[in-house]
């Protein structure tokens, strides 16, 4: 009796953890814990349910406890991140569960919100948090498939809508991709290597937009809105330099799979501008270079030495003979911790100043409507 009820209470709790409701959840596996103590799945469950109700230090001691029955790799790294916080104030820990719901414009570019880029920086703990919660989501639902096509594929459909369309107007970019408000759009008239390089490069794009979302969340204190989405998009396309920092981003992370040195995109809108500040171009390239570093660490949760391998042997299966597209302006420059997050904060003020001086809130609303339609 008491292995069917343990049973079901661990599931219980997996969903309930799913469903975000961390209450219930600690009802139903602190009956299991009861049930079975020597279960190291079971305290790792405990752990997860403890960050839900924002309670680290137990969290801790129950990861602690699940290391000391099974030294699983995915408990170990559990417990590594929870210690990352033991510096933080409790202020600090609120990432879960904002309370503030920041959906007005007019209100996100007031003098206080404007300041606070200023007053509240990121912390390289809460960076990681930040990180980890998106990283997640690709181990946790790591999708399996016959060949290493479907499995990139089953993994940049776990975040973004994906569309495979023929002789589109994509081409006539000179690129074999497209990426916006969530959704994805893949040519297929090009080999199966090639849109392998296009949905990880898109993924990328889109992950680069989380990051950025969750730093305003953190900032603001707030839980995400279309508002809050439409500035995190508005900062990577408005200015060409964050727009050129944002397809650098997706070039270094597409060529660190694919093992391609390919900047085609980067170098599309490079050409468009004869005016640019090489100095900040430069500037941009390095940020972007580190943020793919942050993007590269999200997804070796999913993509294995096995599946590297896999993408190998689809080029070569494919044939495929790609002239380089080299950069001038490639970089391995890696910011230090406190460069990136300042500049991060930079580019969000930037544009929040620049749309409160001039009121230019009509693209920004587009925006929104944007996020509105994809939310549903």
């Amino acid at each position: 009796m008491n292995s069917r009820t343990f049973e079901a209470e661990i599931k219980r709790c997996e969903t309930l953890l799913a469903e975000k409701s961390f209450s219930e959840a600690d009802e139903a596996i602190s009956t299991a814990v009861h049930i079975n103590q020597n279960c190291a799945y079971a305290w790792y469950l405990k752990a997860k349910v403890c960050i839900g109700l924002l309670n680290y230090k137990k969290a801790l001691r129950a990861c602690k406890k699940a290391i000391s029955i099974d030294r699983k790799n995915e408990y170990i790294k559990l417990k590594e991140n929870l210690e990352n916080f033991s510096n933080l104030q409790v202020d600090d820990l609120t990432i879960v569960n904002y309370p503030n719901k920041i959906d007005n414009m007019v209100v996100l570019t007031n003098g206080k919100n404007i300041g606070l880029l200023s007053e509240r920086m990121l912390t390289k703990p809460v960076y990681k948090f930040i990180l980890d919660s998106i990283r997640e989501d690709a181990i946790r639902n790591a999708p399996s498939g016959d060949d290493i096509f479907m499995k990139v594929r089953g993994l940049a459909e776990n975040y973004i809508d994906l569309k495979f369309v023929e002789n589109s107007s994509i081409n006539r970019r000179r690129v074999m991709g497209a990426y916006g408000f969530k959704r994805a759009a893949i040519e297929t008239n090009v080999s199966k290597t090639l849109q392998i390089a296009s949905m990880i490069h898109e993924l990328a794009h889109h992950l680069l937009f989380e990051i950025f979302k969750n730093t305003i969340m953190y900032v603001y204190q707030s839980r995400n809105t279309d508002t809050i989405e439409a500035l995190g998009w508005y900062a990577l396309t408005h200015d060409v330099y964050w727009l050129l920092m944002n397809e650098y981003c997706a070039h270094a992370v597409e060529c660190h799979y694919m093992k391609l040195r390919n900047y085609e995109s980067f170098n599309f809108v490079l050409e468009k501008y004869d005016d640019l500040n090489r100095d900040k171009v430069k500037r941009s390239v390095e940020l972007g270079n580190s943020l793919a570093g942050d993007i590269i660490y999200i997804l070796d949760g999913f993509f294995t030495k096995e599946m590297v391998e896999e993408i190998r042997l689809q080029f070569l299966s494919d044939r495929v003979i790609l002239l380089k597209k080299d950069c001038e302006f490639e970089s391995e420059v890696e910011l230090s911790d406190e460069e990136k997050f300042s500049m991060i904060n930079s580019i969000l003020r930037q544009n929040l100043i620049e749309i409160k001086i001039n009121f230019s809130y009509n693209e920004l609303n587009q925006f929104k409507k944007m996020f509105e339609h994809v939310r549903g």
